[in-house]
């Protein structure tokens, strides 16, 4: 026997070895993830202008004693909603929305732990694996109503990606409608890696938001601490052939007092300037915002907080005494309904301040949804309310109490339209009349 025939038989026992291990760990890997893995069915009533009327999708139990389920937001809703979860070959359980974040499509749903089945495993959690590109990696959830199934594939890459503002792994492991929030796992160590969040309209790009992003608040909620991130006043630039993303490029500075005062105040005192590039923040090294933020969570917003940065080309040391708040909770958000629609404040997604600085600077009342009612063919989903009977109302409480005894009332909305493919603002007046006022909260 040649030297050359010996190796090639050596190298042929050695791949039927591998592959004989690796499809072993992929059993194992789908065995555990049918344990762990829950379907869950939302319902909202009234949705903000985020959510829709109904949702569908993935999550996995992350504590069993607690009841605890980690899913994307976008399945369990912002809103108030009705919540159902199933176990494999088991009946719903009810759940209650417990944590919303306001930075990642992220949620913490709560059921009762002693309705939870004997069988169900605490979801392996890799909260400080780092994940390679080519790992392969199982995708499991209930893809377009096929529940509690597998797709497989590897780790395409990692970045932030900046129309989401967020970092995701991208994988080629199919991620379509019912997969989100489900588990990314790596069959090498049997671990999830990331949550399934999105996929686009292209074969193999899908995208999983990384676990070292979400296990820190597991952690914090289930020790009873807030996990909410800070509430930054500025908001970055990206440079994606850099793959830079954390330069400063604008204060977040609207509301009712700018809109009323035709301009915002400039405080010389801020602590960053427009155009630093944020480099380490209390010495970790931070890539992205959401580096920044996962780091500015639970205890690090009790102390001061340092942070390096380059300003002029130049390294520089800031060190800020009195730290960040806290984002409030979206939990805590309010909403009007009356006429057959929904009034809040938010014209965007909660989590896109970007969004709100752009399109709604002054913070103006929006139109969150429109049901059947008087309002119904009259004002529209993000419909920016200027005046009502000529007042201006920046507070939900406000309008609440103007609305309560009136029969009717004339709105001055802004809105979007088109013609000859050209986007125009118009404002529009009409007569609504009202009825059934209520306050909306969670």
């Amino acid at each position: 026997m040649t030297k050359t025939n010996f190796f090639n038989k050596i190298i042929i026992i050695f791949l039927l070895i591998f592959s004989l291990g690796h499809a072993e760990n992929l059993e194992k890997v789908i065995a555990d993830a049918n344990l762990y893995t829950v379907k869950i069915d939302v319902s909202t009533d009234v949705p903000f202008i985020e959510d829709s009327w109904y949702a569908s999708g993935t999550g996995f139990l992350v504590d069993k004693s607690k009841g605890l389920i980690l899913t994307n937001k976008h399945v369990s809703s912002q809103s108030p909603s009705l919540i159902d979860i199933n176990f494999k070959d088991e009946d719903y359980i009810d759940g209650r929305i417990a944590y919303v974040d306001p930075i990642f499509d992220l949620a913490l749903i709560t059921i009762d732990p002693e309705l939870i089945p004997d069988f169900a495993i605490n979801a392996p959690l890799a909260c400080n694996a780092t994940s390679a590109q080519g790992e392969s990696v199982v995708a499991f959830g209930h893809p377009a109503g096929q529940d509690f199934t597998a797709s497989t594939g590897i780790i395409s890459g990692k970045r932030f990606e900046l129309s989401a503002q967020a970092e995701f792994i991208q994988t080629d492991a199919a991620i379509n409608p019912g997969n989100s929030g489900g588990p990314l796992i790596s069959v090498k160590n049997n671990e999830i890696i990331g949550i399934n969040t999105y996929g686009i309209e292209a074969e193999g790009l899908n995208f999983a938001l990384p676990s070292e992003h979400f296990c820190q608040i597991i952690e914090l909620y289930k020790n009873n601490l807030d996990p909410s991130p800070a509430e930054l006043p500025f908001i970055f630039a990206s440079n994606t052939d850099r793959n830079l993303h954390l330069k400063v490029s604008d204060y977040i500075s609207f509301g009712e007092n700018n809109c009323r005062q035709g301009s915002s105040s400039i405080n010389d005192d801020r602590p960053l300037a427009i155009g630093d590039e944020i480099l380490k923040v209390n010495d970790l090294v931070v890539e992205n915002p959401s580096d920044l933020y996962s780091i500015l969570r639970g205890s690090a917003l009790d102390q001061p907080i340092e942070f390096l940065i380059k300003r002029n080309g130049e390294d520089l040391l800031i060190t800020l005494d009195e730290p960040f708040q806290r984002r409030s909770s979206i939990l805590d958000r309010v909403g009007i309904t009356f006429s057959g629609m929904m009034i809040g404040q938010d014209f965007s997604g909660t989590d896109r301040l970007e969004n709100e600085a752009y399109y709604n600077y002054c913070q103006y009342l929006t139109v969150q949804t429109v049901d059947t009612g008087p309002a119904y063919g009259e004002l529209y989903r993000y419909d920016q309310i200027i005046s009502i009977d000529g007042i201006k109302f920046f507070d939900l409480l406000k309008l609440y109490d103007y609305l309560i005894d009136k029969e009717k009332v004339e709105f001055i909305v802004r809105r979007e339209e088109y013609f000859d493919s050209t986007r125009f603002i118009v404002d529009v007046t009409k007569v609504i009349e009202i009825e059934d006022v209520n306050f909306l909260k969670f």
